[in-house]
């Protein structure tokens, strides 16, 4: 996990768990060509605040974790925002408003059928 916000790292550790990961890393800071040399199956990223511009990061992380599972963890629940982290390489977009369930949902929803947006996204 990338750029997460500390209170959310339980709920995305249980999530990962229960959706059959394994135990996840965390990551404050790490630079896209190192996370391409780690080839992580699974990347759950949190977009909000970013310094950089966060479509131009997912499709860089895109190209260098072409086998990965990106999923962007975001509080911005509009459908031109999900559709526009779609095209730029993310196949899971979670809503922070969700409970581990329905993260543990969307998580699953990806790796089985490699994508997932939050329901949230159409209800906002």
């Amino acid at each position: 996990m990338a750029r997460i916000e500390p209170s959310a790292v339980p709920l995305l550790a249980e999530s990962l768990t229960a959706a059959g990961q394994p135990a996840p890393v965390f990551v404050r800071q790490l630079a896209v060509t190192e996370l391409g040399l780690l080839a992580p199956g699974v990347l759950i990223l949190d977009l909000d605040g970013l310094e950089t511009d966060p479509l131009e990061m997912l499709r860089m992380l895109r190209f260098v974790l072409p086998a990965c599972m990106i999923a962007v963890y975001t509080n911005v629940l509009e459908e031109p925002w999900a559709l526009a982290c779609h095209m730029a390489g993310a196949n899971c977009l979670l809503s922070k408003a969700s409970d581990a369930e329905q993260v543990t949902l969307g998580l699953r929803g990806s790796l089985q059928r490699g994508c997932y947006t939050d329901p949230s996204f159409t209800a906002a």
